[in-house]
């Protein structure tokens, strides 16, 4: 497919947008002012920039991560950061095969201690074989955007975070029902300081990117990221349960920026009881019921909910709000500051009376380097450089933001009602790993797989 072809009604041409090309098309300077409009939200004294003093580094610069070549939201742009890697000398470890165990594979880098950044002389699917990847030490870099095209594809499993500062990038991760159990594509189940960004997520069995970190492990950011075709009826013991985001209970300072939910029946996302949360410049399409907050405990839920971007699919009833208290179990107090939020058509409410929110008329929490643009700029921008590698997409990821510029695709069981689990052949290339300048060589390499006019280095 032709990645520069293709249309949606009323949204315009396609494009990319890098965070200064698309705040300048919008009118926004980086003192966070919009000429004639009042639809940015952003700090007001410019942009985020790395909170580690240069003094303190010890030769790591990590502030390239709150730039992004491919969308006007960076990785630390959240609550999350990345100082620690910029306080530490992290080692490079290189995944070598596509294994999904053993010498020079993905799960034996992880599994090392120490702060440490993987990165990959070999593309192609990794078969976890039913046993996901486990998180279980802190400080991790996964770099996936090192990786040969058409990158790094983990199949049959998902990855599961349960440490304390960890970023993992530039993945995709495609569980599918052919495992023991349902699970997540990517979810954090215990860490503190974790960053999700720019990953393809898709076929999951319980949601497809969640966090249950609790109050005792706060600022989680998911950011640019495409979470499409949570599987239905499938292998949940629940029965049907195509579901895309879930902030668990008492979840504190969770970012959910930039991404795209597209042909899954809920959670776009779903904010449970106690939890804290930010919901900005989103997509959401072709659900059935897109925002709900509150539920499993009876805590208050406290959000703020700006820019986002909901676009009815064949799926979609027209006629129901899009954020709501509607299908939760219980009755704790919501509390949200909800503005600028787009949808299409512009006929479905956003939230309606009774929807059991307290509006709040001012934000109750937000990080300090995030800046939004209205809605409608928003979806131009996420369809643009959402996903794993926005500049060299694969089948799958072509095929999903075709079902959302289109108005077309469904609701699926299986992967298999879409051709099955990817099987490109494995790729090389050697890597020559800098002893000086490791962020700059991590940051080409950034910018090659998000800017088609991009290198690697």
């Amino acid at each position: 497919m032709d990645r520069t072809s293709g249309s949606t009604t009323g949204v315009g041409e396609r494009c990319r947008f890098a965070r200064r090309k698309l705040l300048a098309l919008t009118g926004i300077g980086f003192t966070g002012t919009l000429a004639g409009c009042s639809a940015l939200e952003s700090r007001a004294d410019g942009p985020k920039t790395d909170d580690t003093d240069p003094d303190d580094s010890v030769g790591f610069d990590a502030s390239f991560l709150a730039e992004s070549a491919s969308s006007h939201i960076g990785a630390t742009d959240g609550f999350a950061d990345a100082s620690w890697l910029s306080e530490s000398a992290p080692d490079v470890l290189t995944v070598t095969t596509l294994d999904g165990s053993g010498e020079g594979s993905l799960r034996r880098a992880i599994n090392q201690r120490g702060p440490r950044i993987v990165v990959f002389e070999v593309g192609g699917v990794v078969d976890l074989e039913g046993e996901s990847i486990e998180v279980g030490r802190p400080g991790l870099y996964v770099a996936g955007q090192t990786a040969p095209s058409p990158g790094i594809t983990l199949i049959r499993g998902g990855l599961s975070v349960e440490a304390d500062d960890v970023i993992v990038q530039h993945v995709r991760v495609r569980p599918g029902d052919d495992i023991p159990a349902e699970t997540d594509g990517l979810s954090n189940d215990g860490g503190s300081n974790v960053v999700f960004d720019h990953c393809s997520v898709s076929w999951g069995t319980d949601e497809s990117i969640s966090t249950n970190s609790g109050p005792e492990n706060p600022d989680i950011t998911f950011s640019n990221n495409l979470i499409a075709e949570c599987l239905n009826d499938s292998i949940h013991p629940k029965g049907a349960h195509s579901y895309g985001t879930l902030v668990m209970d008492r979840s504190k300072r969770v970012t959910i920026a930039g991404n795209l939910w597209a042909n899954t029946v809920a959670r776009h996302p779903r904010l449970k009881g106690g939890s804290s949360s930010v919901v900005a410049n989103n997509v959401g399409y072709n659900f059935e019921r897109a925002l709900n907050l509150g539920g499993g405990v009876d805590d208050e839920t406290t959000a703020t909910i700006i820019g986002n971007y909901y676009r009815a699919g064949p799926r979609t009833p027209t006629d129901g709000t899009v954020i709501g208290t509607t299908y939760t179990d219980a009755q704790g107090p919501v509390t949200a500051y909800i503005a600028y939020n787009e949808t299409e058509p512009n006929s479905m409410p956003v939230s309606g009376t009774g929807s059991g929110i307290t509006m709040a008329d001012k934000r109750p929490l937000w990080p300090d380097g995030l800046e939004t643009v209205p809605g409608r700029q928003a979806y131009e921008a996420v369809l643009s450089g959402v996903g794993a590698r926005p500049a060299d997409r694969t089948y799958h990821d072509e095929r999903i933001l075709e079902h959302v510029r289109e108005g077309t695709g469904s609701i699926i069981d299986s992967q298999s009602a879409v051709g099955g689990y990817p099987e490109p052949a494995k790729t090389t290339h050697s890597l020559d790993v800098p002893d000086d300048g490791l962020d700059e060589w991590l940051a080409q390499w950034t910018r090659a797989v998000e800017d088609p006019d991009a290198g690697p280095p």
